[in-house]
């Protein structure tokens, strides 16, 4: 028997999306600017010490997730925007649109 999902915004109101919204925006934003200070740093230490012996170069690693930090932070913000603006249909809309037809997959298990 498949288990039915609960909406696990049922208990927010308007204003509580908005606020839910802004955090993830703003934790997006943190994560970019963490990932290109990052970036700079591991660039610069590789400069003057070159390979460091028994660590693993981070900088493909952090190379490979600033674009991904950027999709997720543009997505933050226009749906923080569309909340704002209140817009809600649009975003339900554009949520359902990117869902429809999808089998869902069970989440991985990471590693703790």
């Amino acid at each position: 028997m498949p288990r039915t999902a609960k909406n696990p915004f049922a208990e927010l109101d308007h204003q509580e999306l908005i606020w839910l919204f802004s955090i993830l925006k703003e934790a997006c934003q943190e994560r970019l600017e963490k990932n290109l200070v990052s970036q700079a740093f591991e660039e610069r230490l590789h400069e003057r010490r070159g390979k460091v012996p028994g660590r693993m170069d981070p900088r493909p690693k952090l190379k490979e997730w600033e674009p991904r930090y950027r999709k997720f932070l543009a997505a933050a913000s226009e749906a923080y925007e569309l909340l704002r603006a209140n817009e809600s249909a649009l975003l339900i809309e554009a949520l359902a649109g990117q869902f429809a037809g999808a089998r869902v997959r069970k989440p991985m298990r990471t590693a703790r």
